[in-house]
């Protein structure tokens, strides 16, 4: 996998603002299935596939390898494929169409998938584990979820006055995203309000 620069990150995340394209390898949690693919931001890529990512996905074998360019990120790919034909399989039924990429996911190649992580690693490709790269990424994002919640609560009024998760779409979809920090033992507190961490304990589908 040999034949492109190597990089050292700009700013040690890896997302779409820095420029930097990766090639991301995500092995699902309860299924013998991986997906491979490039992206500019992987995290925005995992959450098309599951807005619970974080327990679809089994981030402690995951990967993310970040190239110089896409077009590197793209031959990596390319060859991997290629010498993963072998293992090629449908994606997992739970899997939506929207998100695509329905050629990209093999089943029995964990031990294949390893030794491009450590030829990778041996030419001196910046490698990251999975879960300490999307541990960091929200951690950066902390910042920004006192200025979400003051937007939702001017349009859809105090949180003590809020619905359930199970009311729709949108509540579900800030329950998965707050939990997502409970996931990578990332803490709320001093991110949003004692009156949200309320409603998250009592709407997260996350033990504990």
């Amino acid at each position: 996998m040999s034949g492109g620069r190597r990089i050292v990150p700009v700013d040690g995340v890896g997302t779409g603002a820095s420029g930097h394209a990766c090639l991301y390898v995500l092995p699902c949690a309860y299924e013998d299935h991986a997906k491979l693919g490039i992206a500019t931001d992987p995290l925005a890529r995992m959450q098309a596939f599951s807005p619970r990512y974080y327990t679809f996905f089994d981030l402690e074998r995951g990967w993310l390898a970040e190239a110089g360019s896409m077009r590197e990120a793209r031959a990596w790919e390319t060859r991997l494929k290629r010498e993963l034909r072998v293992h090629a399989a449908p994606p997992p039924l739970t899997v939506p169409s929207r998100a695509a990429g329905r050629t990209e996911w093999f089943r029995g190649a964990e031990a294949a998938l390893q030794a491009a992580r450590a030829t990778l690693e041996g030419e001196g490709f910046s490698v990251r584990p999975l879960r300490a790269w999307v541990a960091q990424r929200l951690h950066a994002q902390r910042d920004y979820l006192e200025a979400g919640e003051h937007a939702a609560v001017a349009r859809f009024g105090p949180v003590d006055g809020w619905p359930s998760a199970r009311a729709g779409r949108a509540w579900d979809i800030l329950r998965d995203a707050l939990d997502a920090y409970g996931a990578l033992g990332l803490s709320l507190e001093g991110a949003v309000s004692p009156a949200l961490r309320a409603w998250h304990a009592r709407n997260s589908l996350s033990p504990g």
